[in-house]
């Protein structure tokens, strides 16, 4: 298989003596591939309203598939062309494993995605070709091997199939708990849940910080580590399952603002809001607020009724609560980690049970967001909750108006 890989490599790649018009096109496509999808994405949006949640759906899929493809090459750790002298990197590029490559895992997973779409289908196409010709371009520029290739490919439809499995099964599961949903869902729709998740977050961090490092390894609660990438994963989720779910209070408008201001959570979380896009990041974050800020102006006299009923509320309560908590941990000042503002205690115990709440309970914050979609989704089909329906027409009237 190694013999397959170089020889394709060889075959493909532009080596020592490239070509300079396939070298300058190569680099172009291979730099700019990115933003070309971004583009094909938005005009879809701008241009079919109505397939709008698809596409936030396909970006968050993009989104898990960058971090599934970044810790498997992690894993692995496969050197790339120029790593080993097999070619220059044509293109500027870090020293770093490759094999699956990020690139081709992201857009093969929106083009299969967007492919499994009935009315996206010309579009999956046009990204298909556009991750096609990348994995060509990054190939020729000695920054990927063919495989590197392939293997995104793969991990772009297993993720891709498995979403959409995912969506079958919640759909079946949807229609079969309608009337008579099971206790799982009774027992999330109640009012007390988010705090009842939020208790044992706490405890949970309350363990986990007990605990190092002594039987747990610091890296669990640092920059990068497996809480925050999970915390990003489940904000993710939360985003996508927000667009499949039908809610008949809230517009598209309505969920696209809440899943941009969800993704901005998972921006925020992966360190990427200014890194990347600088500034700019926060104008469409602006805008989504703008919005539902004025819909629930518009809708205030409802809001007061749902406020008094509906267990979403306590959990966009608790949501709230736990921000702040989670701020205050985060500024906490180092003074009282010193050993002698403590008494002799162990200043490294405190540092861990304070880094352990931080990073917890910002892992609680995407959870208590998909226990509110599940509250929305299925709460007011609970016996208990039939004044509810009353205040979700109202709601959702009055907004309109």
């Amino acid at each position: 298989m190694n013999s397959l890989n170089l020889a394709l490599f060889n075959a493909l790649a532009a080596g020592f003596s490239p070509s300079p018009t396939l070298l300058w096109f190569a680099s172009a496509i291979a730099l700019g591939s990115s933003w070309v999808c971004a583009a094909i994405l938005a005009w879809v949006a701008w241009r079919r309203p109505a397939r709008r949640t698809c596409v936030l759906a396909v970006l968050a899929a993009g989104g898990a598939a960058s971090l599934i493809s970044h810790e498997i090459a992690a894993s692995i750790g496969m050197p790339r062309p120029f790593m080993v002298g097999l070619s220059p990197a044509h293109v500027p590029h870090g020293a770093r494993a490759g094999l699956p490559s990020t690139h081709a895992s992201v857009m093969f997973t929106m083009a299969f995605m967007l492919l499994l779409r009935r009315g996206l289908r010309d579009v999956g196409l046009l990204v298909l070709a556009v991750a096609a010709v990348t994995a060509w371009s990054r190939i020729y520029a000695g920054i990927h091997f063919p495989f590197d290739i392939a293997a995104g490919a793969l991990l772009g439809a297993c993720i891709a199939g498995a979403l959409l499995a995912l969506q079958a099964a919640g759909r079946k599961f949807a229609r079969t708990s309608a009337a008579a949903p099971a206790w799982p869902l009774r027992a999330l729709a109640a009012g007390r849940a988010g705090p009842s998740l939020v208790l044992v977050f706490g405890f949970a961090a309350a363990w986990i910080g007990l605990n190092t490092p002594e039987s747990i390894g610091p890296a669990v609660l640092e920059e990068s580590g497996p809480v925050e990438k999970s915390t990003v994963l489940l904000y993710l989720a939360a985003a996508a399952c927000l667009a499949a779910v039908r809610v008949a209070s809230l517009s598209r408008l309505d969920k696209t603002a809440i899943c941009i201001v969800l993704l901005a959570f998972a921006a925020r979380e992966a360190d990427g809001h200014l890194a990347h896009h600088g500034s700019l990041v926060f104008a469409p974050i602006a805008v989504a607020g703008a919005w539902l800020a004025r819909r629930a102006w518009s809708a205030r006299d409802a809001l007061r009724a749902w406020w008094q009923r509906r267990p979403e509320a306590t959990t966009l309560l608790t949501f709230a609560a736990v921000i702040g908590t989670a701020i205050v941990l985060d500024q906490v000042p180092a003074v009282l980690a010193d050993q002698d503002a403590l008494g002799g205690r162990p200043a490294g115990l405190y540092r861990y049970l304070v880094l352990s709440f931080e990073e917890v309970l910002e892992l609680a914050l995407p959870v208590l967001a998909l226990l509110g979609i599940v509250q929305v989704r299925w709460g007011w089909n609970r016996g208990a909750n039939g004044a509810g329906r009353s205040t979700r027409a109202a709601l959702s009237a009055r907004a309109g108006s």
